[in-house]
């Protein structure tokens, strides 16, 4: 079984309550395949030096002469190698969606994703929407995860103009990038709003309307990005001494609003934790939870107090339970898978 989140939890992750509320999925990936799907998935084919494949220190591998990423126990692998075979440069991933999205009455993205340990500073990881607009500017709407600030979450916005540090935003979060986080991307035709792990850490009312790609790749900037540059991070030059980091995407789910949202739909969000199914631990959205897990047949398995907002389930057997705690004062029951 593999992640997967229903209209109920999204419309919880991004704040609507409104039973009016209601989406429809346009796009989802669990990368359930021992490589990225090409049905869904591309990466870039190079054309010249201006065509976006180089970025930072970085070149990102192409259709010419690499695959689609690989993917391992239902995980998306986006590379960065120290060793480039094309070239003396960092080696890098660039993974776009085949099709583009426009935000019609409203989309969400849902992508859970962490950096795979050990790491080392100077990288980037980025979840983002892109594509070109007039000549020399473009949309954009991301995330990215920086390996220089672990307990930071990086934030972004382009509205048809060119690259550059465009508005950037970091929101502080409680455990590092390194850890499984659910990030949501909501673009309304008004305004986009970014959460992580269900709570909202930045609204921006800057309008983006136009077709967008949505990314997933991992590049090395250089100098002239500095809170994100490493000197310790540099490319070799024969495959022997290559080193890979990576960032591992377990989910891409894309879903639209059927119909605009009004001002009462967006309300303080309620507790939910993730994954589900889960293997060895769950994370809850809010820091201090008591709870409570039953068997499918009533027996109490577990009754305690979440005090840092992570849960071990690794002494579970495998199967569907019964997990129940408070949310605002009010009871929630949901099933936890263990897988």
């Amino acid at each position: 079984m593999k992640k997967f989140f229903t209209l109920v939890m999204i419309l919880g992750i991004i704040g609507i309550n409104d039973a009016n509320a209601q989406t429809t999925n346009i796009f989802l990936d669990h990368f359930n395949g021992s490589i990225v799907s090409n049905a869904l998935w591309h990466i870039p084919t190079w054309t010249g030096p201006t065509d976006g494949t180089f970025v930072g220190r970085t070149q990102f591998r192409c259709s010419q002469n690499s695959p689609l990423p690989a993917a391992v126990n239902s995980k998306a692998v986006i590379n960065l190698d120290t060793y480039n075979p094309t070239g003396y440069s960092l080696y890098g991933t660039d993974l776009i969606s085949n099709r583009t999205f426009l935000p019609g009455n409203g989309l969400i993205f849902t992508i859970y994703a962490k950096i795979q340990t050990p790491t080392i500073g100077g990288i980037v990881g980025g979840l983002f929407s892109y594509d070109l607009t007039t000549p020399g500017n473009h949309d954009e709407v991301d995330f990215e995860l920086l390996t220089n600030q672990l307990d930071y979450v990086h934030t972004n916005i382009y509205s048809d103009i060119p690259l550059g540090i465009g508005n950037p935003d970091s929101s502080w979060i409680s455990t590092p990038i390194t850890n499984d986080h659910v990030y949501v991307i909501t673009w309304l035709p008004t305004k986009v709003i970014w959460s992580i792990d269900g709570t909202t850490v930045r609204t921006d009312t800057t309008t983006v309307d136009g077709a967008l790609h949505f990314h997933l790749n991992i590049w090395a900037p250089a100098s002239d990005w500095g809170s994100a540059y490493n000197a310790a991070l540099q490319p070799v030059s024969t495959s022997s001494a290559n080193t890979t980091y990576s960032m591992l995407v377990d989910l891409v789910q894309v879903d639209s609003l059927l119909a605009p949202l009004a001002i009462n739909e967006y309300v303080t969000s309620e507790t939910t934790f993730y994954p589900n199914p889960a293997h060895d631990q769950i994370h809850f959205t809010t820091p201090n939870v008591n709870i409570s897990i039953y068997a499918i047949n009533g027996e109490l398995i577990m009754n305690k107090a979440v005090v840092d907002g992570t849960l071990a389930v690794s002494d579970l057997s495998l199967g569907m339970y019964i997990i129940k705690y408070q949310s605002s004062n009010t009871p929630v029951t949901k099933k936890l898978v263990i897988q």
